[in-house]
């Protein structure tokens, strides 16, 4: 294709794109197309750990009904991410071990991952896609955690993840009606220019807590500096980084010394330099990429 072609095609796609957009936001705003609603499991299991009279018995009563789940949950608990532990082989034990915290957040990753499920090859291949990518994200940040002081790795894990709600619903929401190639064109513009905008919108309609909204609010935002100390949305940035090392992504990125998130975020050993995270990244690849896998339902 040559230049002027690539120009008027990029130009279409810009046009059609921003038309497709305002009329899924038109959609959103009748009714017609909603903002996905909260998981009701994940919303019950929310309930009960926040129950002052709350019991582990009650939520293993809720969550053995779905045995896939539970399988979940004792995977991860018998995982890399808690070290020297026996595995899991009861589901009272993984909750004890995680945690109820841990639990939630892990629930909410279960059935977000089937909120988005469709029976449409074209269209389940290409939330794989995108999922597919949070996971390693999810599992790179939930690992640098553990180095980092001020950092939990269930939380890291959950925001990983939450980072492409808004293309997941994007891709759901209009990709049954877009057969062409140049529609698809049209979806991964409209996911690049607003995906996070969508993303923040569907967090902030589940009331989902400040910081895990930003880290979606600022994805891709390498250079981001707020002059504030070091936050989640500064270690997403650092593993999303990472989970781009080897692939096309990683061309629009600038270098990891440029990024002020590099240098906020402070590891527990030594001085902190911007290729510490390369290191524990490249160490612990096999509990990294054994985490992704588990979040790949």
């Amino acid at each position: 294709m040559t230049p002027s072609k690539q120009t008027k095609e990029q130009a279409d796609i810009e046009r059609d794109a921003n038309k497709l957009y305002q009329r899924l936001q038109q959609d959103i705003a009748v009714g017609t197309r909603p903002l996905p609603n909260f998981p009701k499991i994940a919303s019950r299991v929310g309930e009960l750990v926040l129950d002052p009279n709350y019991r582990a018995k009650d939520l293993v009563e809720v969550l053995e009904y779905d045995q896939h789940l539970s399988d979940l949950l004792m995977k991860v608990a018998s995982s890399s991410l808690y070290p020297g532990k026996d595995p899991c082989d009861h589901l009272s034990l993984a909750l004890r071990r995680m945690g109820a915290d841990t639990t939630r957040n892990l629930v909410l990753i279960y059935t977000l991952d089937k909120l988005f499920r469709t029976d449409k090859p074209t269209i389940r291949q290409k939330i794989k896609q995108v999922w597919a990518q949070s996971a390693k994200v999810a599992a790179i940040a939930a690992w640098i955690a553990n180095f980092a002081p001020g950092y939990k790795s269930e939380s890291a894990l959950l925001a990983g993840l939450l980072q492409d709600t808004g293309p997941l619903f994007i891709i759901s929401a209009l990709g049954e009606k877009l057969k062409t190639e140049y529609h698809w064109k049209l979806i991964d513009h409209m996911s690049k220019e607003h995906g996070n905008e969508f993303a923040v919108n569907i967090l902030q309609h589940w009331k989902m807590p400040e910081d895990i909204v930003t880290c979606a609010q600022t994805k891709d935002q390498w250079l981001r500096d707020d002059g504030k100390k070091a936050d989640l949305a500064d270690l997403i940035l650092i593993a999303r980084y990472h989970a781009y090392l080897g692939t096309d992504k990683i061309k629009g990125c600038p270098k990891i010394t440029d990024m002020p998130a590099a240098i906020k975020v402070k590891f527990q050993k030594g001085e902190m330099t911007p290729f510490q995270g390369l290191k524990i990244v490249s160490e612990y690849k096999d509990e990294i990429a054994d985490i992704t896998r588990m979040l790949i339902i």
